[in-house]
């Protein structure tokens, strides 16, 4: 129910608690996570100009937060405008023009924000947005089905226009997302990821180039038996790419390459966040699969392209809980250049991609789709750079 509160001459409903649900297991810091849901609810209009905001009181109770991290949040939806406080009054959502509130509001959009490389998305994309005067938001799912409902809601709320690191499951068929996502009717930019069937515009890294000269630099130190390692979503353009140019370097060696190793389940991307749980646990399925990988390896592989730098990290472990040396008896190689990756006992070799610039290049182009834009989608690439560490080195065990 909404609480009717007077305010001087006028009536104000109050709003309710219960539209906030933070996620206490968030890679998100949760004042962020409660600045970013108030900045929606008001943007969108659910939260009407002139009603009063729930208190401090009832929403640390309710989000079972502390009154500090309350605070910061109201402090900064205060700054930017949004709430105005009175004095033995409350809080309440400031006057916006319509306007406003419709046609400057951007959402990113994930389905997994687990690691470092969204947060620099979602940072280089807020940077952008913020500099031509729009705000943004965002929202996490956690399936195709569940995405396609946030956008639909996203497109009710007054949401301009939407940048979308998209689910795994948006490479599984042509015409089903044809069906699905057209009927969305909002603009939108794909970060990292394509939907196949879907025309929209697209920025991601060079994984192609990336992971050439990944593979490059093993075959000049004489590697030959060069697994790659991925999870089961190969359809993925992250996966492909980086799995053809594989391909592509042994051929040209006149090496053959070896159908890569799946990990996790079938149907099921494996994320950051399960991943370094797994590298922990020894006992984890995906620690046993690469496990049973490497015991049971016809030729014995001198060394391994992991997929990302997630999965480069527990073949780290692995490899150690076997007692097998890096790089002495197998080379290890990753992808994203996460932070981690530098400070390991064995220095990881791995290709540095920009993700900052991936986000603030999506977001130019949403911007251009929402102010002048018309023509079609547009395919960009952002560089990428391979960093030489010490898990690479000429193979010694043959």
């Amino acid at each position: 129910m909404y609480i009717q509160v007077r305010t001087g001459r006028t009536t104000a409903a109050m709003n309710k608690v219960s539209d906030i649900t933070l996620h206490h297991d968030s890679f998100i810091s949760l004042h962020v996570q409660l600045h970013n849901q108030l900045r929606q609810l008001i943007l969108s209009g659910r939260w009407p100009a002139g009603s009063r905001i729930p208190s401090e009181s009832q929403l640390t109770s309710h989000l079972n937060i502390s009154r500090s991290t309350v605070r910061l949040a109201l402090q900064q939806a205060e700054l930017e405008s949004l709430i105005e406080r009175h004095p033995g009054k409350g809080t309440f959502v400031a006057n916006h023009r319509t306007h406003e509130r419709h046609n400057r509001l951007i959402a990113y959009m994930t389905c997994g924000f687990d690691s470092e490389t969204h947060t620099l998305m979602l940072n280089g994309a807020d940077d952008e947005v913020k500099a031509y005067g729009y705000r943004i938001i965002f929202r996490n799912v956690q399936n195709r089905d569940e995405e396609i409902e946030v956008l639909k809601r996203l497109k009710a709320d007054g949401v301009a226009g939407v940048l979308l690191w998209p689910t795994a499951n948006g490479s599984a068929s042509w015409q089903q997302n044809q069906v699905n996502y057209q009927q969305v009717n909002l603009p939108v930019v794909v970060m990292d990821r394509q939907i196949y069937g879907v025309e929209c515009d697209c920025v991601t890294s060079d994984n192609y180039g990336g992971a050439r000269a990944l593979m490059q630099h093993l075959v000049e130190l004489g590697h030959q038996q060069i697994v790659f390692l991925t999870h089961h979503e190969t359809e993925l353009l992250t996966v492909m790419e980086r799995y053809r140019a594989y391909c592509d370097v042994l051929q040209e060696a006149g090496l053959t390459p070896a159908a890569p190793w799946l990990v996790g389940q079938p149907g099921h991307e494996t994320g950051a966040s399960q991943i370094l749980r797994a590298s922990v646990d020894g006992k984890s399925p995906v620690f046993q699969q690469i496990r049973d990988y490497l015991l049971n390896a016809q030729p014995w592989p001198t060394a391994i392209f992991a997929l990302n730098d997630y999965l480069a990290v527990l073949v780290m472990r692995v490899v150690k809980s076997l007692g097998i040396k890096i790089p002495d008896d197998i080379s290890i190689v990753g992808f994203d250049d996460i932070d981690l990756s530098v400070h390991l006992d064995v220095p990881l070799t791995t290709v540095a991609q920009d993700s900052f610039a991936i986000g603030k290049r999506a977001a130019r182009l949403l911007i251009d789709r929402l102010e002048e834009y018309t023509g079609p989608a547009r395919f960009e690439t952002i560089p990428t750079q391979l960093r030489i560490r010490s898990s690479t080195s000429v193979p010694i065990r043959v």
